[in-house]
């Protein structure tokens, strides 16, 4: 009997989704395990997403729906987690899709082999619906642990720290939140979550569709509210040396990479942007620069932190240059 099978607890923070809501929520009606409890958290939405979070519940009794004042993303996801009622939950965003067999993969997995999560990549799209794709209904996941999982991911072999598309048993899960008023909270967290998981089921095929949203948008800077990633990235590597120190040089690495992103973005608004942002990051990259030349370290980093030290108008060059080639291959 399909109500004896684990209930899968789906949480969708919603906010002015409107155009999208009802396909996200479908893709979760298509599934091929149908043992699921759908979450959805009204963040204060204003274009009708919560008048039509209430039409979708009246339509199908396994979904909830909670109302909340405007408090982003971080905070409706802890509504969710809060609400829960799932052996195990999956984390949604309300402008994406889950594939059709994905939640009966990841029950069937973890619950076969103990498993505490299940993780798979993403794949992005930009059209009103993802064409073209295909959709493995047998694959075969390596179980994983704790170690190796935070690995792949400190060096983006795969998988990343996205929160969006995972799955987790609830109880492992435990009092862990998402930090609420600051960005780039799945960095913040999902190192301290799998740090809680003794075995992780990773697929090798996209389950999750990102939908990207098109528009020209121009290169202007980051905004000072970014620049909070910087100590996000150090909280990370302090937490994973303390907790998993033989993935301290990888930590820090994700760190380097991190902040010669960071200072790339400062560098577009013009190279007097926030003076004390880029020596922190610069003296950073002169301390570990020898990471780079790790043998998991890619060569584009190397080259970036090589020619940062010799002077930030020719990193900038050079990392644009490489942005260039990768935004013209992708749409090729």
């Amino acid at each position: 009997m399909e109500e004896r099978k684990p209930l899968v607890s789906v949480i969708v923070p919603v906010y002015n989704v409107y155009p999208y809501l009802r396909d996200c929520v479908q893709s979760v009606q298509a599934q091929s395990y149908q043992n699921w409890e759908l979450l959805l958290v009204d963040d204060g939405s204003t274009d009708g997403s919560g008048e039509l979070c209430d039409e979708l519940a009246v339509e199908d009794g396994r979904i909830r729906v909670f109302h909340k004042p405007n408090g982003g993303q971080s905070d409706a996801r802890n509504v969710g987690l809060k609400q829960a009622q799932g052996k195990y939950f999956y984390l949604l965003d309300s402008d994406d899709l889950i594939r059709s067999t994905a939640l009966a993969q990841f029950v069937e997995r973890c619950e076969a082999d103990g498993a505490d999560a299940a993780l798979t990549p993403l794949e992005m799209f930009s059209t009103e619906q993802p064409e073209g794709r295909t959709e493995n209904l047998h694959q075969i996941p390596e179980l994983l642990n704790r170690e190796e999982t935070m690995r792949r991911m400190l060096l983006h072999q795969g998988i990343g720290h996205g929160a969006g598309g995972v799955f987790f048993r609830r109880e492992v899960w435990g009092d862990l939140q998402f930090p609420v008023g600051i960005l780039y909270e799945d960095y913040a967290v999902m190192y301290r979550a799998i740090a809680r998981c003794a075995k992780v089921e990773v697929f090798p095929e996209p389950m999750y569709d990102y939908r990207i949203h098109t528009g020209s948008t121009m290169k202007s800077g980051i905004a000072e509210k970014n620049l909070v990633i910087l100590d996000v990235g150090e909280d990370v590597t302090r937490f994973i040396a303390e907790t998993v120190p033989v993935l301290k040089a990888e930590a820090e690495y994700l760190q380097l990479v991190t902040y010669l992103k960071t200072l790339k973005g400062i560098l577009d608004g013009g190279f007097g942007s926030y003076p004390e942002a880029q020596a922190r990051i610069c003296r950073f990259v002169q301390e570990h620069r020898a990471l780079a030349r790790r043998p998991w370290a890619k060569k584009a980093d190397r080259i970036k932190v090589e020619t940062l030290l010799i002077s930030k108008r020719l990193f900038y060059a050079v990392y644009g240059l490489g942005e260039w080639k990768n935004k013209h291959t992708v749409e090729k």
